[in-house]
């Protein structure tokens, strides 16, 4: 489960029924909350699992690596490997 850092509370279903509060601070949240907070609604900070800093891009599952991506403005192809994924974060980070 990834963690992220909520800067703005908000609403999420979690089954498409069921609408929970996430609140600020951190949290330890699915993946598709993960993306809505971050990618979506720019409310959360992707973290580190480990101890609550960001996480370095190389270490990331795919899905965290896409996320990471998006969220800043780095555009790639939805069927890219982690690899060409990789090939695109800036080598300042």
């Amino acid at each position: 489960m990834p963690k992220i850092l909520v800067t703005t509370a908000f609403p999420f279903a979690v089954d498409g029924n069921e609408v929970v509060q996430v609140e600020e601070g951190e949290q330890d949240v699915s993946d598709r909350c993960a993306v809505v907070a971050v990618d979506h609604l720019g409310y959360a900070t992707l973290l580190d699992d480990q101890d609550g800093s960001e996480i370095d891009p190389h270490k990331m599952s795919v899905s965290a690596l896409r996320t990471w991506l998006t969220e800043r403005g780095i555009s790639f192809d939805p069927s890219a490997k982690k690899s060409e994924l990789l090939a695109l974060v800036p080598s300042d980070d």
